[in-house]
């Protein structure tokens, strides 16, 4: 290769990946928050130092990054007052410049890894805490609560409000199940977990990295996943949810009453219904728990559950009550063309059937677990 060629390679920029519209979300939003912590900060403390130019810095990160381990509250708060802490004493106890500045942002590294509150424009923190001049040192300790905490709990605090209000966004990052239970025993993992790769797997690798990576473990395992569905749809080919759904639907009108249903199912040796409306639009489903469900709520124990399943099913017809009174709305959809990966995690999580729609939610078929086990063992498709 040439090494014009080769050289520009290395040199080049990665292109972003980051849509146009969210990266003029991430723009908007730093600036708002730089200047509202700017704007409060000069209300509240009146005469410089009001804000540190850190605070840019870390509105790229918050901003930009919302996920990353470095963006957290803690890491915020707690990088700003141990690098402002680790400036301070280093100015204090050296008099000369240039070893002050390095031994505040040595400290301030080994604090903020000790603490667990990794925050890199921290270290600009412990920089302007040195070089600030004869006001920032006369603060002394002080300046940790004006501007440094002020400046850090007005920022997170923008952070939590803009952060949630735009599409897609979590912040601070949500606790994983492991982060209050633990690690999973062995028979506890999910279905998909059991087998291949699992998460564990991903966070020991990064435990034996040995170094930190700015990615959190939530945003790994979307990552993860979302690498696997692709190799899953490189493997078994373009199979869409329309080639595997069965076209022969039974189901009930909304306004059906609860006896019409019932008997529906048992004629049919079914476990639920799908429910649509007059134009056939699904509305949600109706299953047998539902009625043993709606059954209990009118007994107060187990005992006698059959006979009072049809005394509620008696006294229902006779109030003329619907199968919209007990169905349940919150049924899996898909697409004709959507590709078959997008069943097989909410399907291994417990769901057991998905309702094939057009794009006017009409009902066209309906796919249950056994159809997508059925289309993968025979290896539908073929591999490009």
């Amino acid at each position: 290769m040439n090494p014009l060629r080769a050289a520009w390679l290395r040199l080049k920029p990665e292109p972003s990946g980051v849509a146009a519209g969210e990266q003029w979300r991430s723009a908007l939003a730093g600036a708002a928050a730089v200047f509202a912590t700017a704007w409060i900060s000069w209300q509240v403390l009146g005469a410089p130092p009001f804000v540190i130019a850190s605070v840019g810095a870390s509105a790229v990160i918050l901003f930009v990054l919302p996920g990353s381990p470095f963006a957290q509250p803690w890491a915020v708060v707690g990088g700003y007052l141990v690098s402002a802490a680790a400036g301070v004493f280093a100015a204090g106890m050296v008099p000369d410049l240039p070893l002050a500045l390095a031994l505040a942002v040595g400290l301030t590294i080994l604090g903020q890894l000790a603490l667990r509150c990794l925050h890199p424009p921290g270290g600009a923190v412990a920089l302007f805490a040195v070089l600030g001049g004869e006001s920032v040192r006369a603060l002394g300790w002080k300046l940790l609560l004006a501007p440094i905490l002020l400046n850090a709990l007005l920022l997170v605090a923008v952070a939590l409000l803009v952060n949630n209000l735009l599409p897609g966004r979590r912040y601070p990052r949500p606790l994983l199940e492991e982060d209050l239970a633990g690690e999973e025993g062995p028979g506890d993992a999910e279905p998909l977990e059991r087998t291949g790769l699992r998460r564990q797997d991903l966070h020991a690798a990064l435990r034996s990295y040995g170094h930190l990576v700015d990615v959190g473990n939530e945003e790994l395992d979307e990552i993860v996943a979302l690498a696997e569905r692709h190799a899953f749809r490189r493997s078994f080919g373009e199979l869409s949810c329309g080639e595997i759904m069965s076209r022969a639907l039974v189901t009930v009108r909304h306004d059906a009453t609860l006896l019409e249903a019932w008997r529906r199912l048992r004629q049919q040796r079914l476990s639920m219904l799908l429910v649509v409306d007059g134009l056939h639009r699904l509305e949600g489903l109706v299953a047998l728990e539902d009625f043993v469900r709606a059954a209990r709520a009118s007994t107060p124990s187990t005992r006698g559950l059959r006979q009072s399943l049809y005394r509620l099913l008696r006294l229902n017809f006779a109030r003329d009550a619907t199968v919209g009174s007990i169905m349940r709305r919150d049924v899996l959809t898909v697409m004709a063309a959507d590709h078959v990966a997008n069943l097989v995690e909410p399907m291994a999580r417990g769901i057991h059937q998905a309702a094939v729609v057009d794009g006017e939610r009409r009902l066209i078929g309906l796919i249950t677990q056994s159809d997508l086990v059925a289309a993968l063992y025979r290896g539908q498709g073929s591999p490009p």
